[in-house]
């Protein structure tokens, strides 16, 4: 409950000035990117009542300001204000602090109609983390159809900080098959951030796909899982990919995962190679491998 506080009667330079001081507090909600508005004077006076709101000014809340549960019930109900300004500060401030009790308002919020309060919940979903429960965690991943690029790449990157959960895992490989470019995309980021050894097969699956940007995310990915039974495949787009982002991440996991089984590969594409940017790592993968070795050594790839 907040006590009755009657009339404003400071002027805004006067609360800015109060919440300025709360920037100084440790572990005050407020996100980092409210601090630089704040300094810069770009707060709009719907969100400046939210945190006046939030006992940052002028009236201050019964219990103690520093309860992050009874600030977060506080932030839970600004998600259904009627402006735009006063839902994105709530979302941003939820992600701030990072307590579960926001988790169902923050899914419920992901239907916003504003951009960036769908953008910032999401986020604020990823900053929760590992204590998003499981059906939540299958409502983000499914907030990948979003229709705006944006929004797609908070998801993903919300859903690589909860952690790989099966069913998350499911929609994400069905997105990859499946969804629209933007979609794909954000699905193979997510991939990529949870590590999961069960996504192999559709990762590889992704090396073939039609857009460049999923075949670079998928080769990125099966990098990030170690396994070198991938090797082969990361030499043939090293050799023959049409994406130059593509033939770049080839060079570079194999520089990370190769042996001198894989250097005849990069030879070829140190002198064929017609990108620059490429032969560059090629270059700094074969150094990184050190020159094949000489006399009786076993020659036979893992």
């Amino acid at each position: 409950m907040i006590r009755r506080c009657g009339r404003f009667k400071q002027n805004w330079n006067r609360r800015k000035k109060r919440l300025n001081s709360l920037l100084k507090r440790p572990n005050n909600p407020l996100s980092p990117k409210i601090h630089r508005q704040i300094r810069n004077g770009a707060l709009t006076t719907p969100v400046l009542f939210v945190l006046l709101l939030l006992g940052s000014a002028g009236c201050q809340a019964e219990a103690p300001a520093g309860n992050p549960q009874i600030v977060t019930a506080r932030l839970v109900t600004l998600l259904q204000d009627p402006s735009p300004d006063v839902r994105r500060t709530a979302a941003l401030s939820l992600g701030k602090i990072g307590h579960s009790a926001a988790t169902t308002a923050l899914v419920e919020a992901l239907s916003d109609p504003d951009l960036q309060v769908r953008e910032y919940s999401a986020w604020a979903l990823g900053q929760i983390g590992e204590d998003v429960n499981d059906e939540a965690a299958v409502r983000l991943a499914g907030a990948l159809s979003d229709e705006h690029p944006s929004v797609k790449q908070a998801v993903a990157l919300a859903l690589g900080k909860i952690g790989p959960r099966p069913s998350v895992i499911a929609i994400l490989t069905q997105a990859l098959a499946v969804g629209e470019n933007g979609s794909r995309r954000a699905a193979v980021d997510a991939l990529a951030q949870l590590e999961a050894r069960s996504t192999y097969p559709a990762l590889r699956e992704a090396l073939s796909d039609q857009d460049p940007a999923v075949r670079q995310g998928a080769v990125a990915a099966l990098g990030e899982l170690g396994d070198r039974r991938i090797l082969p495949d990361f030499r043939e787009r090293l050799l023959f990919d049409t994406g130059p982002g593509v033939r770049t991440e080839a060079a570079y996991r194999l520089g990370k995962l190769g042996d001198h089984h894989d250097l005849q590969a990069l030879e070829e594409a140190a002198h064929d190679d017609a990108s620059p940017g490429v032969r560059v790592w090629v270059e700094w993968a074969k150094a990184g491998i050190g020159p094949a070795p000489t006399g009786g050594a076993d020659d036979t790839e893992e």
